[in-house]
Protein backbone atom coordinates (compact mmCIF):
# COMPACT_ATOMS: atom_id res chain seq x y z
CA UNK A 1 0.00 0.00 0.00
CA UNK A 2 1.29 3.56 -1.10
CA UNK A 3 2.10 6.15 1.25
CA UNK A 4 1.42 9.54 1.52
CA UNK A 5 3.90 12.08 1.51
CA UNK A 6 3.36 12.76 4.89
CA UNK A 7 3.22 9.54 6.33
CA UNK A 8 6.48 8.70 4.88
CA UNK A 9 7.54 11.77 6.56
CA UNK A 10 6.50 10.21 9.82
CA UNK A 11 8.01 6.81 8.76
CA UNK A 12 11.15 8.54 8.36
CA UNK A 13 11.02 10.16 11.92
CA UNK A 14 9.91 7.02 13.75
CA UNK A 15 12.71 5.32 15.75
CA UNK A 16 12.65 3.18 18.68
CA UNK A 17 13.29 3.67 22.55
CA UNK A 18 16.32 1.87 22.49
CA UNK A 19 17.45 4.13 19.58
CA UNK A 20 16.77 7.38 21.19
CA UNK A 21 18.46 6.14 24.80
CA UNK A 22 21.50 5.18 22.83
CA UNK A 23 21.45 8.95 21.81
CA UNK A 24 21.91 10.48 25.27
CA UNK A 25 24.85 12.10 27.02
CA UNK A 26 25.90 12.34 30.33
CA UNK A 27 24.46 15.58 32.01
CA UNK A 28 21.18 15.64 29.52
CA UNK A 29 18.18 17.59 30.93
CA UNK A 30 15.23 16.49 29.77
CA UNK A 31 11.83 18.09 29.94
CA UNK A 32 8.69 15.72 30.68
CA UNK A 33 5.86 18.45 30.50
CA UNK A 34 2.93 18.29 32.58
CA UNK A 35 0.26 15.75 32.93
CA UNK A 36 -1.66 13.95 30.20
CA UNK A 37 1.88 13.79 28.65
CA UNK A 38 3.21 11.21 30.62
CA UNK A 39 6.21 9.25 29.08
CA UNK A 40 6.53 5.69 29.30
CA UNK A 41 8.70 4.02 26.34
CA UNK A 42 11.58 6.39 26.72
CA UNK A 43 11.85 7.14 30.03
CA UNK A 44 12.04 3.20 30.62
CA UNK A 45 15.06 2.96 28.09
CA UNK A 46 16.40 6.19 30.16
CA UNK A 47 16.44 4.47 33.13
CA UNK A 48 17.76 1.24 31.71
CA UNK A 49 21.07 2.99 30.35
CA UNK A 50 21.41 4.75 33.90
CA UNK A 51 24.70 3.53 35.09
CA UNK A 52 28.50 3.29 34.67
CA UNK A 53 30.50 2.11 31.79
CA UNK A 54 30.88 2.60 28.26
CA UNK A 55 27.13 2.43 27.73
CA UNK A 56 25.69 4.36 30.70
CA UNK A 57 24.49 7.23 31.04
CA UNK A 58 24.84 9.87 34.66
CA UNK A 59 24.11 13.37 35.87
CA UNK A 60 20.68 12.98 33.81
CA UNK A 61 18.25 15.82 34.80
CA UNK A 62 14.11 15.67 34.33
CA UNK A 63 11.98 18.35 34.63
CA UNK A 64 8.55 17.58 35.13
CA UNK A 65 4.59 18.43 36.03
CA UNK A 66 2.31 15.87 37.75
CA UNK A 67 3.81 12.87 36.90
CA UNK A 68 1.39 9.73 37.19
CA UNK A 69 3.15 6.90 35.21
CA UNK A 70 6.88 5.40 35.49
CA UNK A 71 7.76 5.84 39.19
CA UNK A 72 8.72 2.18 39.03
CA UNK A 73 10.72 2.27 36.62
CA UNK A 74 13.40 5.14 38.40
CA UNK A 75 12.99 3.18 41.86
CA UNK A 76 14.09 -0.29 40.02
CA UNK A 77 16.94 1.51 38.13
CA UNK A 78 18.61 4.13 40.29
CA UNK A 79 16.84 3.93 43.76
CA UNK A 80 19.84 5.64 45.56
CA UNK A 81 19.48 9.08 42.49
CA UNK A 82 23.37 8.25 41.97
CA UNK A 83 22.86 9.12 38.48
CA UNK A 84 19.48 10.84 38.30
CA UNK A 85 17.57 13.65 39.57
CA UNK A 86 14.16 14.16 39.23
CA UNK A 87 12.82 18.00 39.38
CA UNK A 88 8.89 17.31 40.01
CA UNK A 89 6.38 20.04 40.73
CA UNK A 90 3.13 18.66 41.96
CA UNK A 91 3.86 15.28 43.51
CA UNK A 92 1.36 12.99 42.55
CA UNK A 93 0.37 9.50 44.59
CA UNK A 94 2.66 7.30 42.54
CA UNK A 95 6.07 9.44 42.84
CA UNK A 96 5.21 10.25 47.02
CA UNK A 97 4.60 6.61 47.69
CA UNK A 98 8.17 5.79 45.62
CA UNK A 99 9.75 8.76 48.02
CA UNK A 100 8.11 7.85 51.11
CA UNK A 101 7.58 3.80 51.05
CA UNK A 102 10.33 2.57 48.41
CA UNK A 103 13.16 5.14 49.68
CA UNK A 104 13.62 6.68 46.37
CA UNK A 105 16.24 9.38 46.57
CA UNK A 106 15.65 10.80 43.32
CA UNK A 107 13.25 13.11 43.74
CA UNK A 108 13.48 16.90 44.15
CA UNK A 109 10.25 18.76 44.77
CA UNK A 110 9.99 22.54 43.43
CA UNK A 111 7.56 25.15 43.79
CA UNK A 112 5.65 27.04 41.12
CA UNK A 113 2.69 28.04 40.27
CA UNK A 114 0.10 26.99 36.86
CA UNK A 115 0.34 29.89 35.43
CA UNK A 116 2.58 32.97 36.32
CA UNK A 117 4.89 31.06 38.32
CA UNK A 118 4.75 28.59 35.30
CA UNK A 119 5.63 31.37 32.98
CA UNK A 120 8.49 32.84 34.21
CA UNK A 121 10.32 29.85 35.54
CA UNK A 122 10.43 28.60 32.04
CA UNK A 123 11.05 31.67 30.58
CA UNK A 124 14.66 31.14 31.30
CA UNK A 125 14.60 27.96 28.88
CA UNK A 126 13.69 29.79 25.46
CA UNK A 127 15.63 30.60 22.80
CA UNK A 128 14.51 31.45 19.25
CA UNK A 129 18.22 29.04 18.59
CA UNK A 130 17.22 25.68 19.01
CA UNK A 131 20.66 25.14 19.63
CA UNK A 132 20.69 27.69 22.89
CA UNK A 133 17.51 26.13 24.65
CA UNK A 134 18.08 25.10 28.07
CA UNK A 135 16.35 21.19 27.62
CA UNK A 136 18.38 18.97 25.25
CA UNK A 137 15.01 16.84 24.71
CA UNK A 138 11.50 17.30 25.75
CA UNK A 139 8.99 14.44 25.35
CA UNK A 140 5.53 14.12 24.83
CA UNK A 141 2.70 11.63 24.49
CA UNK A 142 0.23 12.53 21.75
CA UNK A 143 -2.41 10.95 19.85
CA UNK A 144 -2.07 9.17 15.98
CA UNK A 145 -0.66 12.28 13.80
CA UNK A 146 -3.41 13.64 11.03
CA UNK A 147 -2.90 15.22 8.18
CA UNK A 148 0.37 17.23 8.19
CA UNK A 149 -0.07 17.54 12.82
CA UNK A 150 0.60 16.02 15.70
CA UNK A 151 -1.76 16.78 18.67
CA UNK A 152 -1.59 17.18 22.05
CA UNK A 153 -4.09 14.75 23.26
CA UNK A 154 -4.91 14.84 26.84
CA UNK A 155 -1.01 16.90 28.07
CA UNK A 156 -1.74 20.05 26.14
CA UNK A 157 -0.86 22.51 29.46
CA UNK A 158 2.21 22.09 28.78
CA UNK A 159 2.75 20.65 25.51
CA UNK A 160 4.24 23.96 23.31
CA UNK A 161 6.22 25.24 26.27
CA UNK A 162 7.82 21.46 26.13
CA UNK A 163 8.64 21.76 22.18
CA UNK A 164 9.81 25.27 22.39
CA UNK A 165 12.37 25.11 25.44
CA UNK A 166 14.42 21.88 24.26
CA UNK A 167 17.10 21.24 21.45
CA UNK A 168 15.09 18.07 20.01
CA UNK A 169 11.25 17.02 20.56
CA UNK A 170 10.27 13.33 20.78
CA UNK A 171 6.76 12.32 20.71
CA UNK A 172 5.14 9.17 22.06
CA UNK A 173 2.50 8.05 19.55
CA UNK A 174 -0.51 6.53 21.88
CA UNK A 175 -3.64 4.61 20.06
CA UNK A 176 -5.55 5.31 23.34
CA UNK A 177 -5.27 8.66 23.08
CA UNK A 178 -7.72 10.91 21.45
CA UNK A 179 -7.35 13.74 19.42
CA UNK A 180 -8.62 16.91 21.11
CA UNK A 181 -10.37 19.99 19.82
CA UNK A 182 -8.87 23.12 20.67
CA UNK A 183 -8.64 25.89 21.65
CA UNK A 184 -5.13 27.18 21.20
CA UNK A 185 -2.07 26.02 21.17
CA UNK A 186 -2.74 22.26 21.00
CA UNK A 187 -0.98 20.75 17.55
CA UNK A 188 2.25 21.12 16.07
CA UNK A 189 3.31 20.58 12.84
CA UNK A 190 5.49 17.11 11.93
CA UNK A 191 8.30 19.30 10.73
CA UNK A 192 8.39 20.63 14.15
CA UNK A 193 8.59 16.73 15.76
CA UNK A 194 12.33 15.64 15.63
CA UNK A 195 11.51 11.73 16.51
CA UNK A 196 8.06 9.47 16.80
CA UNK A 197 7.84 6.93 19.20
CA UNK A 198 5.59 3.93 18.92
CA UNK A 199 4.31 2.65 22.24
CA UNK A 200 2.53 -0.70 22.63
CA UNK A 201 -0.65 0.24 24.62
CA UNK A 202 -1.95 -3.45 24.86
CA UNK A 203 1.04 -3.91 27.20
CA UNK A 204 -0.10 -3.18 30.84
CA UNK A 205 3.09 -1.35 32.10
CA UNK A 206 2.28 1.62 29.66
CA UNK A 207 -0.81 1.99 30.50
CA UNK A 208 -2.96 4.38 32.39
CA UNK A 209 -4.19 2.46 35.87
CA UNK A 210 -7.85 2.33 35.47
CA UNK A 211 -10.09 3.76 37.52
CA UNK A 212 -14.05 3.80 37.85
CA UNK A 213 -14.85 7.08 38.71
CA UNK A 214 -18.34 6.57 38.41
CA UNK A 215 -17.97 3.90 41.00
CA UNK A 216 -16.17 6.34 43.69
CA UNK A 217 -18.10 6.67 46.77
CA UNK A 218 -17.97 9.45 48.97
CA UNK A 219 -17.93 9.47 52.55
CA UNK A 220 -20.54 10.92 54.65
CA UNK A 221 -18.14 13.77 55.78
CA UNK A 222 -17.58 14.49 52.13
CA UNK A 223 -21.01 14.24 50.84
CA UNK A 224 -21.67 17.16 54.29
CA UNK A 225 -18.56 19.13 52.97
CA UNK A 226 -20.43 19.40 49.20
CA UNK A 227 -23.44 20.13 50.34
CA UNK A 228 -22.30 23.01 51.96
CA UNK A 229 -20.39 24.11 49.15
CA UNK A 230 -23.64 24.13 47.33
CA UNK A 231 -25.42 26.21 49.44
CA UNK A 232 -23.69 29.59 47.56
CA UNK A 233 -23.82 27.70 44.11
CA UNK A 234 -26.32 29.55 41.60
CA UNK A 235 -27.82 28.56 38.23
CA UNK A 236 -25.19 29.56 35.56
CA UNK A 237 -22.11 29.18 37.36
CA UNK A 238 -19.21 28.03 36.11
CA UNK A 239 -16.94 25.58 37.83
CA UNK A 240 -13.44 24.10 38.22
CA UNK A 241 -13.42 20.73 39.81
CA UNK A 242 -10.65 18.05 40.26
CA UNK A 243 -10.95 14.35 40.65
CA UNK A 244 -10.86 12.51 44.16
CA UNK A 245 -13.46 12.06 46.57
CA UNK A 246 -14.33 15.42 47.31
CA UNK A 247 -14.70 16.35 44.03
CA UNK A 248 -17.11 13.70 42.99
CA UNK A 249 -19.17 14.14 46.27
CA UNK A 250 -19.62 18.02 44.93
CA UNK A 251 -20.50 16.19 41.32
CA UNK A 252 -22.74 13.42 43.10
CA UNK A 253 -24.52 16.76 45.30
CA UNK A 254 -24.71 18.61 41.80
CA UNK A 255 -27.04 16.03 40.09
CA UNK A 256 -29.29 15.69 43.09
CA UNK A 257 -29.70 19.54 42.76
CA UNK A 258 -31.80 21.44 40.62
CA UNK A 259 -29.00 23.55 39.39
CA UNK A 260 -28.83 24.04 35.43
CA UNK A 261 -27.29 25.83 32.63
CA UNK A 262 -23.48 25.83 35.06
CA UNK A 263 -20.22 25.69 32.77
CA UNK A 264 -16.89 24.35 32.60
CA UNK A 265 -13.61 26.01 32.58
CA UNK A 266 -11.15 23.99 34.73
CA UNK A 267 -7.35 23.08 34.27
CA UNK A 268 -8.62 19.33 34.80
CA UNK A 269 -11.16 17.62 33.20
CA UNK A 270 -12.82 14.31 33.41
CA UNK A 271 -15.65 12.22 34.75
CA UNK A 272 -17.61 15.00 35.96
CA UNK A 273 -18.11 16.95 32.46
CA UNK A 274 -19.47 13.77 31.00
CA UNK A 275 -21.97 13.19 34.06
CA UNK A 276 -22.93 16.33 34.86
CA UNK A 277 -23.42 16.96 30.82
CA UNK A 278 -25.30 13.66 30.12
CA UNK A 279 -27.51 14.50 33.19
CA UNK A 280 -28.44 18.42 31.43
CA UNK A 281 -26.82 19.94 34.29
CA UNK A 282 -23.47 21.32 32.45
CA UNK A 283 -24.45 22.72 29.27
CA UNK A 284 -21.93 25.97 28.93
CA UNK A 285 -24.52 28.28 27.20
CA UNK A 286 -24.24 31.13 30.21
CA UNK A 287 -20.32 31.58 30.17
CA UNK A 288 -19.11 34.88 28.66
CA UNK A 289 -15.80 33.19 26.69
CA UNK A 290 -15.83 29.98 24.49
CA UNK A 291 -19.71 29.72 25.21
CA UNK A 292 -21.07 26.06 24.56
CA UNK A 293 -18.13 24.17 25.07
CA UNK A 294 -16.14 23.45 28.49
CA UNK A 295 -12.49 24.81 28.38
CA UNK A 296 -9.71 22.25 29.89
CA UNK A 297 -5.73 21.59 30.04
CA UNK A 298 -4.92 18.33 30.79
CA UNK A 299 -6.52 15.11 31.40
CA UNK A 300 -5.68 11.68 33.22
CA UNK A 301 -7.63 9.08 31.45
CA UNK A 302 -8.00 6.34 34.11
CA UNK A 303 -10.89 5.45 31.75
CA UNK A 304 -9.30 5.36 28.67
CA UNK A 305 -12.61 3.81 26.79
CA UNK A 306 -14.49 6.17 27.89
CA UNK A 307 -12.22 9.46 27.76
CA UNK A 308 -11.63 8.49 23.85
CA UNK A 309 -15.39 8.45 23.41
CA UNK A 310 -15.65 11.69 24.93
CA UNK A 311 -12.94 13.95 23.75
CA UNK A 312 -12.09 12.46 20.17
CA UNK A 313 -12.91 15.28 17.66
CA UNK A 314 -15.27 16.77 20.06
CA UNK A 315 -15.61 20.58 19.74
CA UNK A 316 -17.95 20.28 22.82
CA UNK A 317 -14.55 20.65 24.91
CA UNK A 318 -11.87 22.76 24.20
CA UNK A 319 -8.37 21.83 24.67
CA UNK A 320 -6.12 24.83 25.30
CA UNK A 321 -2.45 25.54 26.77
CA UNK A 322 -2.10 26.33 30.16
CA UNK A 323 -1.68 30.16 30.00
CA UNK A 324 -5.30 30.35 28.85
CA UNK A 325 -6.86 28.30 31.02
CA UNK A 326 -5.17 29.42 34.19
CA UNK A 327 -4.79 32.77 32.93
CA UNK A 328 -6.10 35.31 36.10
CA UNK A 329 -7.80 37.96 32.95
CA UNK A 330 -9.57 35.14 31.39
CA UNK A 331 -11.17 33.61 34.12
CA UNK A 332 -12.21 37.52 35.38
CA UNK A 333 -14.11 37.73 31.95
CA UNK A 334 -16.42 34.64 32.91
CA UNK A 335 -19.22 35.54 35.47
CA UNK A 336 -20.12 33.43 38.22
CA UNK A 337 -16.72 31.70 38.24
CA UNK A 338 -16.43 29.02 40.91
CA UNK A 339 -13.02 27.24 42.00
CA UNK A 340 -12.89 24.15 44.42
CA UNK A 341 -9.58 23.43 45.83
CA UNK A 342 -8.33 21.51 48.47
CA UNK A 343 -5.93 22.83 51.03
CA UNK A 344 -4.37 20.79 53.83
CA UNK A 345 -3.78 23.00 56.20
CA UNK A 346 -5.06 27.02 57.31
CA UNK A 347 -4.13 29.22 60.14
CA UNK A 348 -6.29 31.17 62.11
CA UNK A 349 -5.24 34.45 59.95
CA UNK A 350 -6.56 32.62 56.65
CA UNK A 351 -3.15 31.36 55.40
CA UNK A 352 -4.20 28.56 53.45
CA UNK A 353 -0.82 26.07 52.94
CA UNK A 354 -1.15 22.87 50.13
CA UNK A 355 2.09 22.00 48.89
CA UNK A 356 4.17 21.88 51.42
CA UNK A 357 3.45 21.10 54.90
CA UNK A 358 6.01 21.14 57.51
CA UNK A 359 8.84 21.05 55.07
CA UNK A 360 7.57 17.82 53.68
CA UNK A 361 6.81 18.47 50.53
CA UNK A 362 3.26 17.17 49.94
CA UNK A 363 1.91 18.14 46.29
CA UNK A 364 1.71 21.25 44.74
CA UNK A 365 -0.07 24.79 44.54
CA UNK A 366 -1.21 24.43 40.55
CA UNK A 367 -3.21 26.78 39.03
CA UNK A 368 -4.89 26.94 42.87
CA UNK A 369 -3.61 30.84 43.49
CA UNK A 370 -4.49 31.68 40.21
CA UNK A 371 -8.21 30.16 40.04
CA UNK A 372 -8.69 32.28 43.68
CA UNK A 373 -7.49 35.61 42.04
CA UNK A 374 -9.87 34.71 38.85
CA UNK A 375 -12.55 34.19 40.96
CA UNK A 376 -11.82 37.47 43.29
CA UNK A 377 -12.08 39.26 39.76
CA UNK A 378 -14.96 37.29 38.29
CA UNK A 379 -18.47 39.12 38.37
CA UNK A 380 -20.09 36.93 40.86
CA UNK A 381 -17.22 34.86 41.27
CA UNK A 382 -16.62 32.58 44.42
CA UNK A 383 -13.47 30.75 45.56
CA UNK A 384 -13.77 28.22 47.75
CA UNK A 385 -11.11 26.47 49.81
CA UNK A 386 -12.39 22.39 51.00
CA UNK A 387 -11.14 19.98 53.66
CA UNK A 388 -12.13 17.65 55.95
CA UNK A 389 -11.46 19.59 59.50
CA UNK A 390 -9.15 16.97 60.80
CA UNK A 391 -6.11 15.21 58.56
CA UNK A 392 -6.71 10.92 58.37
CA UNK A 393 -4.47 11.34 61.48
CA UNK A 394 -6.79 12.96 63.72
CA UNK A 395 -4.69 16.24 64.05
CA UNK A 396 -7.16 19.39 63.19
CA UNK A 397 -6.13 20.47 59.84
CA UNK A 398 -6.71 24.42 61.52
CA UNK A 399 -3.98 25.46 63.37
CA UNK A 400 -3.08 29.05 65.12
CA UNK A 401 0.14 29.01 62.97
CA UNK A 402 1.17 26.93 60.14
CA UNK A 403 3.99 24.34 60.97
CA UNK A 404 7.42 25.65 60.80
CA UNK A 405 8.32 25.35 57.28
CA UNK A 406 4.76 25.12 55.48
CA UNK A 407 4.50 27.24 52.30
CA UNK A 408 1.61 29.81 52.22
CA UNK A 409 0.12 29.04 48.83
CA UNK A 410 -2.42 31.69 49.22
CA UNK A 411 -1.88 34.45 51.40
CA UNK A 412 -4.80 35.65 53.69
CA UNK A 413 -5.84 38.52 52.05
CA UNK A 414 -7.22 36.60 49.15
CA UNK A 415 -8.77 33.80 50.75
CA UNK A 416 -12.18 33.95 50.75
CA UNK A 417 -14.70 30.74 51.21
CA UNK A 418 -13.64 27.71 53.70
CA UNK A 419 -15.53 24.67 53.86
CA UNK A 420 -15.75 22.13 55.89
CA UNK A 421 -18.13 19.33 56.91
CA UNK A 422 -18.65 21.50 59.37
CA UNK A 423 -20.06 24.98 57.45
CA UNK A 424 -18.91 27.11 54.76
CA UNK A 425 -17.70 30.97 56.02
CA UNK A 426 -16.67 33.93 53.62
CA UNK A 427 -13.44 35.47 55.30
CA UNK A 428 -13.78 38.10 52.54
CA UNK A 429 -13.28 42.25 54.00
CA UNK A 430 -13.21 40.43 57.97
CA UNK A 431 -10.68 41.90 60.44
CA UNK A 432 -8.08 39.42 61.94
CA UNK A 433 -10.54 38.36 64.99
CA UNK A 434 -13.17 37.78 62.40
CA UNK A 435 -11.33 35.84 60.05
CA UNK A 436 -10.43 33.87 63.18
CA UNK A 437 -13.73 33.37 65.01
CA UNK A 438 -15.24 32.15 61.36
CA UNK A 439 -12.34 29.59 60.97
CA UNK A 440 -12.52 28.18 64.29
CA UNK A 441 -16.50 27.83 63.29
CA UNK A 442 -15.80 25.58 60.60
CA UNK A 443 -12.95 23.46 62.93
CA UNK A 444 -13.39 20.34 64.58
CA UNK A 445 -15.71 20.78 67.92
CA UNK A 446 -12.98 18.98 69.65
CA UNK A 447 -10.16 21.20 68.38
CA UNK A 448 -12.07 24.93 68.94
CA UNK A 449 -10.83 25.63 72.74
CA UNK A 450 -7.27 24.93 71.48
CA UNK A 451 -7.68 27.39 68.75
CA UNK A 452 -9.36 29.72 70.79
CA UNK A 453 -6.39 29.53 72.63
CA UNK A 454 -4.36 29.78 69.94
CA UNK A 455 -5.94 33.26 68.94
CA UNK A 456 -5.47 34.88 72.37
CA UNK A 457 -1.86 34.16 72.17
CA UNK A 458 -1.23 35.55 68.67
CA UNK A 459 -3.21 38.90 69.89
CA UNK A 460 -5.72 38.38 67.30
CA UNK A 461 -9.06 38.08 70.44
CA UNK A 462 -9.89 41.64 70.84
CA UNK A 463 -11.87 42.17 74.80
CA UNK A 464 -14.23 44.53 72.97
CA UNK A 465 -17.97 45.12 72.64
CA UNK A 466 -17.69 44.86 68.55
CA UNK A 467 -19.42 41.40 68.23
CA UNK A 468 -22.09 41.90 70.36
CA UNK A 469 -22.65 45.46 69.46
CA UNK A 470 -23.00 44.02 65.86
CA UNK A 471 -22.52 40.40 65.34
CA UNK A 472 -23.86 40.23 61.87
CA UNK A 473 -21.48 42.62 60.69
CA UNK A 474 -23.24 43.64 57.70
CA UNK A 475 -21.80 41.33 55.19
CA UNK A 476 -24.02 40.37 52.08
CA UNK A 477 -24.38 36.60 50.99
CA UNK A 478 -23.20 34.98 48.26
CA UNK A 479 -26.04 36.03 46.08
CA UNK A 480 -26.14 39.59 47.09
CA UNK A 481 -22.61 39.27 45.67
CA UNK A 482 -23.46 37.81 42.74
CA UNK A 483 -23.62 41.43 40.65
CA UNK A 484 -20.21 42.71 42.18
CA UNK A 485 -17.22 43.30 40.01
CA UNK A 486 -14.40 45.30 40.68
CA UNK A 487 -14.41 48.30 37.95
CA UNK A 488 -10.83 47.57 36.61
CA UNK A 489 -11.32 43.86 35.56
CA UNK A 490 -13.35 45.23 32.22
CA UNK A 491 -9.90 45.23 30.86
CA UNK A 492 -9.07 43.13 27.76
CA UNK A 493 -6.19 41.18 27.38
CA UNK A 494 -5.30 38.87 24.55
CA UNK A 495 -1.29 37.65 24.78
CA UNK A 496 0.53 36.80 22.16
CA UNK A 497 0.76 32.45 21.02
CA UNK A 498 3.54 30.95 22.75
CA UNK A 499 4.65 29.68 19.41
CA UNK A 500 5.56 32.91 18.05
CA UNK A 501 9.32 33.74 17.91
CA UNK A 502 11.06 34.48 21.00
CA UNK A 503 13.79 36.72 20.80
Amino acid sequence: MSQTPVQQKIRNKTITAGQWADMLKDGDWINLGGPGSDSTVCVEALCQKLGEGTDGVKGIELWSVARMLGAGFYTNADLEGKYHVFHEDFILAPYRNARDKSGWKGLDWKEWGWALGNNYKWARSFHKDKGKRAYDWGIQACARPEGNYVNASYGVNNWMITAKTCKKFVCEIRDDYAWCEGGRNHVLPIDDVDYFIEVDTSNPKYRWPAIDEKAINPSAVETTIAENILTIMRDGDCIQVGIGNLPTAVVVALEKSDLRHLGVHSEMIGEYAFRLTESGIIDNSRKQIDRGRCVWAYIMPVDRQRYFEWLHHNPYFSANEINYVNNIVQLAQNDNMVAINNFAQMDLMGQDCCANVGGRPHSGVGGQFQFTLGCAMSKGGRAILAATSREKNGRSRFLPKLDPGSSVDIPSQFVSYVATEYGIVNLMGCSGWEIARRIISVAHPDDREMLERGAYDLGLKPNHWMFSFDPDRRYPSADGLKNCKFPYVDLRVTSEPITSVID
